[in-house]
């Protein structure tokens, strides 16, 4: 519920960058403005755009990659409550807290850097 109501919110707010562009540049186009607002109206839209695709992969990365994910998709390397790395068998994981008010944590490997997985912090 959390990561569709964030998916949600992302939408309607790059969307309105992306959609307030694309009109002021269909105006200008069409006549009506001048050609060297374009330079404003293409850049709201291209970084609405960016902004929705970048974070939209971010948000679905954090909602799939999760500890069930990770079971399911490597079951040798959990097996008895205890993990291992996929990519280079180590058993030791550590974790870290992701910056950028993500507000959630990445298990990764510290022998060979690999992310495992990722969690929402608690609290």
């Amino acid at each position: 519920m959390k990561y569709t109501l964030q998916k949600i919110f992302l939408a309607v707010f790059c969307g309105a960058f992306i959609l307030g562009g694309l009109v002021y540049s269909l105006r200008v186009l069409s006549g009506d403005g001048r050609l060297d607002d374009l330079m404003i109206s293409v850049p709201f839209m291209v970084i609405g755009l960016l902004v929705l695709v970048t974070q939209w992969r971010q948000i679905s990365r954090f909602q799939t990659m999760n500890y069930q994910w990770y079971c399911k998709t490597y079951p040798k390397h959990a097996q008895s409550g205890r993990l291992s790395c996929f990519a280079c068998g180590g058993n030791r994981v550590q974790v870290r807290a992701l910056m950028n008010r993500t507000f959630h944590r990445e298990h990764f490997c510290p022998q060979c850097g690999k992310t495992l997985y990722f969690s929402p912090e608690q609290g």
